[in-house]
């Protein structure tokens, strides 16, 4: 019975789980499940408390200053990862967060206003909890194995989000935002078991030719922006990543301008506004989260098989070219609607878990420094850059179609950044079989590096 189920959920989502490989699978599933679910508690929290204790102003101004402690944040944490053992740094940051949850839990009980600084680090414990998670899947696993299971991975952070909001919906009407956060804090702590367990499950599978290569090789002791500056195979994943909140943020902007604009023309009153821009985004946040479920269930696993990682960059950066190309020819809110539940759900299907597999082929400092410093301060650093342009387009009055037009320019650039990464990723990938092969068959041969990969470019 179990072994049908396993495998009715291995053809449902595309993925193929070798045998002795579902322990391994399921312990990163529920890790990410509870993550999400943690997270998404917290995050439905944050709102009342930080709109209510300081408004929407404040909320823009806290999430402005998440980036500039990510700076500060990152450069610590590359030193920390210097030091201490991968599995063991997770732990520990994680540790950290329950502690600061329960520091939150007693200052609220007290009477303290900690709705701003609570947003401040939700916004870093969401992105480097997730980076870190996603870290040390892609160095447990091989890259052949991170493609054949990260579809099915991800899609535990999926059902988590919708179970993690589902939970704060329903338990606020009986708990306070302080005593959630205490369960969240609970859950966090069943995540840091989970890693303990994961981290032992691995070392103790048979990986055979599945041995993730270049483990055990010398450390790079640069930090996670070094690595970035220094290194074009992750340089390009960073602009690839900033272009893409830009983008995005640009885009809930120009949705928001039309929303807004519909609610002041379909009525005078105030509180009907308030009651369809609810419903409109109530809506709309259904449909992305449905939407985003279903493509990770059943297209993501079924595309990296069909038409490969590389291939599979150009989707969402060729969407959004056409997406908002038609939103500046027609910018109407059905259609602006329909391009922002397409491109988030897709952001948070397929390209999340891209983004993950394409650290596969780079060395463990790249995993674990580097992926922090992109996938935290450089994804704020794309918010900043999209608030900078609205500020711009503002100024200069700019309407619907100029911002769409706009992200047409983004994204026509964002697709020539993605013609050089997939270039790259192509390269990376083989030079990474090669060197696992080579290290299996105990061949040699003179080595040329590609971001943390050894190509052997002369074979004795």
């Amino acid at each position: 019975m179990l072994k049908r189920f396993a495998r009715g959920v291995e053809h449902l989502v595309g993925s193929d789980v070798h045998p002795g490989e579902w322990r391994l699978v399921l312990a990163f599933f529920i890790n990410l499940f509870l993550l999400l679910t943690a997270y998404y508690i917290l995050k439905v929290v944050r709102e009342p408390l930080i709109l209510l204790g300081g408004g929407a102003v404040s909320r823009s101004y806290a999430r402005g200053l998440q980036a500039g402690v990510l700076a500060l944040v990152i450069p610590a944490y590359s030193l920390l990862a210097n030091r201490v053992e991968p599995a063991r740094l997770v732990k520990w940051v994680v540790g950290f967060f329950v502690i600061t949850l329960v520091a939150f839990f007693a200052l609220g009980r007290a009477g303290l206003a900690m709705g701003f600084a609570f947003f401040v680090w939700l916004g870093i414990f969401s992105t480097l909890s997730i980076a870190q998670f996603w870290s040390l899947a892609t160095d447990l696993l091989s890259e052949a194995d991170g493609k054949r299971l990260f579809p099915l991975v991800a899609a535990g952070g999926t059902i988590g989000g919708i179970v993690g909001a589902q939970i704060a919906a329903h338990a606020l009407r009986r708990w306070t935002p302080y005593q959630l956060m205490l369960l969240a804090a609970a859950v966090l702590v069943v995540c840091m078991l989970l890693t303990h367990h994961t981290h032992g499950l691995a070392l103790r599978r048979e990986v055979g030719d599945d041995e993730v290569p270049g483990r055990d090789s010398e450390r790079d002791h640069r930090g996670g922006f070094t690595l970035v500056l220094h290194d074009r195979y992750l340089l390009l994943i960073a602009v690839s990543v900033v272009l893409l909140n830009v983008i995005n943020t640009t885009g809930d902007f120009i949705l928001a301008q039309l929303v807004n604009a519909r609610a002041h023309a379909i009525s005078a009153g105030g509180a009907d506004r308030q009651r369809f821009i609810a419903g409109f985004y109530g809506d709309f946040q259904t449909y992305v989260g449905v939407a985003t479920a279903l493509m990770q269930v059943l297209l993501v696993g079924r595309l990296f098989k069909k038409i490969g990682i590389a291939h599979c960059l150009f989707l969402l950066p060729m969407f959004a070219f056409a997406g908002y190309g038609a939103s500046a020819l027609l910018p109407g809110l059905a259609l602006v609607a329909v391009v922002k539940v397409v491109e988030n759900s897709t952001d948070y299907s397929l390209q999340n878990t891209i983004q993950q597999a394409l650290f596969l082929p780079t060395s463990r400092d790249a995993k674990y420094k580097a992926k922090a410093a992109i996938d935290t301060f450089l994804v704020r650093f794309g918010d900043l850059l999209s608030t900078g342009l609205v500020a711009l387009g503002a100024y200069m009055g700019l309407s619907v179609f100029g911002f769409a037009l706009a992200n047409v320019a983004f994204a026509g650039f964002w697709i020539l950044v993605i013609t050089r990464l997939a270039r790259m990723q192509r390269s990376a990938t083989i030079a990474s079989t090669v060197e696992a092969q080579t290290e299996v068959q105990g061949t040699g041969g003179t080595l040329a590096t590609v971001s943390g990969t050894s190509v052997p470019l002369v074979s004795n």
